[in-house]
């Protein structure tokens, strides 16, 4: 696509990870997209391979990861023979296999980890907390570009980190938003502000901002999903 003499990139979104993320990302970009220039009279090229989120959890807590990097790999090829020139993923959990996924594809993928962590750093943030699902909060996928570079992340205690989880996959997928449950969210934030002494605060999955905002705290909130967005607009304006 080219506009304005400048020739613009196609995005592929491997959506449905979840369904109110992947609106999330459409609405995002285009509203990002259309700001820069100035105009609501263009829009940017982009197509949607939305997966079953739930075959995926599954695989995952069967601990069957090779079968979820074939599964997003076939997601990811797919996007490829749509036109996209690149491809993004609008969930953080399964970028616990991105690495494998870009070495079984030909397409460059963009990692909502790395922006983050990018974003972090530009803050000058040391020490942060990470909620997510719990495939997030108990691996090192999303930690590694934070600790390589000296930057703490610290998570909930156990029964948190499982609270946090149930309500991402029962509530927040779907689109359900409780007051109860985003009072307890601001408590066990607020909770490792004032034992953990975290610095910044990371929604690191992309529904935890339909209930949580900077607004709720007095640290920095990184909302991964807008983060990534913002990068998503500068590939495909190039």
């Amino acid at each position: 696509m080219m506009v304005r003499g400048q020739i613009m990139k196609k995005v592929g979104i491997i959506g449905g990870i979840g369904p109110e993320a992947t609106i999330t990302y459409y609405q995002s970009i285009i509203k990002d997209f259309q700001k820069r220039l100035g105009t609501h009279a263009q829009l940017p090229e982009l197509v949607i391979n939305s997966i079953n989120m739930y075959k995926m959890f599954d695989m995952l807590e069967k601990k069957n990861f090779g079968e979820v990097v074939d599964y997003l790999s076939d997601a990811v090829e797919a996007l490829e023979h749509a036109g996209a020139d690149f491809v993004v993923m609008c969930g953080n959990t399964p970028h616990i296999v991105f690495n494998e996924i870009q070495e079984n594809v030909n397409i460059p993928m963009m990692s909502m980890v790395e922006t983050s962590y990018q974003r972090a750093a530009e803050l000058g943030l040391k020490n942060l907390g990470l909620l997510g699902t719990k495939f997030t909060m108990e691996n090192d996928f999303f930690k590694k570009p934070f600790i390589k570079n000296d930057l703490s992340i610290q998570v909930p205690n156990k029964d948190q980190l499982d609270y946090v989880h149930h309500k991402i996959v029962t509530e927040l997928e779907n689109g359900i938003v409780k007051e109860a449950t985003r009072q307890q969210l601001i408590t066990i934030v607020n909770e490792m502000i004032r034992t953990r002494h975290i610095d910044g605060v990371i929604l690191g999955c992309t529904e935890l901002p339909l209930i949580l905002s900077d607004e709720d705290f007095n640290v920095p909130v990184l909302d991964i999903a807008q983060i990534h967005i913002q990068k998503i607009v500068d590939h495909i304006l190039n």
